[in-house]
């Protein structure tokens, strides 16, 4: 029985300190907006009947209140991935065994799906997947980059860290 049969591998979500602070930013500024309707009824700028302005705060609340939790937990997330792979990495090498490439059809980078086989000296081989914005000149089947692993539960990042 290998590794990747009882393990799954998980891509870390790394972020560093201001890409954190940018996310809860965005996260307050989210749960803010919720209030922007009720000033807007307040200051009576607002010609709608009962319903109409309940089912609108309702809407704020579900919307914005939810989309800042995402961010708000994705940042905890970065944080914790970050931390961990900081403080108990291996060092590893990711080869490319397949390469799937997506146009988001939105103008922004073409996404890679890269199938990877990880390995080092404390890591036994596991595969993995890995989405990254797309890198024609180095993303192709084959290629090696250097990998950070958490070999407790195969949690993996390609980034480069700055680990003491």
């Amino acid at each position: 029985m290998s590794t990747d049969e009882v393990v799954t591998a998980k891509q870390a979500s790394i972020a560093g300190p201001f890409a954190r602070l940018f996310f809860r930013f965005n996260a307050i500024a989210c749960w803010l907006f919720i209030l922007f309707w009720p000033a807007m009824l307040i200051f009576d700028q607002v010609d709608q009947p009962w319903w109409g302005v309940a089912l609108t705060i309702v809407g704020f609340v579900l919307v914005m209140g939810l989309l800042g939790a995402w961010m708000w937990f994705e940042a905890n997330q970065a944080r914790d991935d970050t931390e961990r792979l900081l403080r108990g990495g291996h060092d590893a090498t990711a080869e490319i065994l397949g390469l799937e490439v997506t146009d988001p059809g939105d103008g922004s980078n073409d996404v890679a799906r890269l199938q990877l086989r990880i390995s080092g000296k404390d890591v036994p081989e596991f595969r993995a997947v890995n989405r990254d914005d797309h890198d024609k000149k180095a993303y192709v089947v084959g290629a090696r980059f250097k990998a950070v692993v958490d070999p407790s539960d195969n949690l993996f990042t390609l980034r480069p860290l700055k680990r003491g």
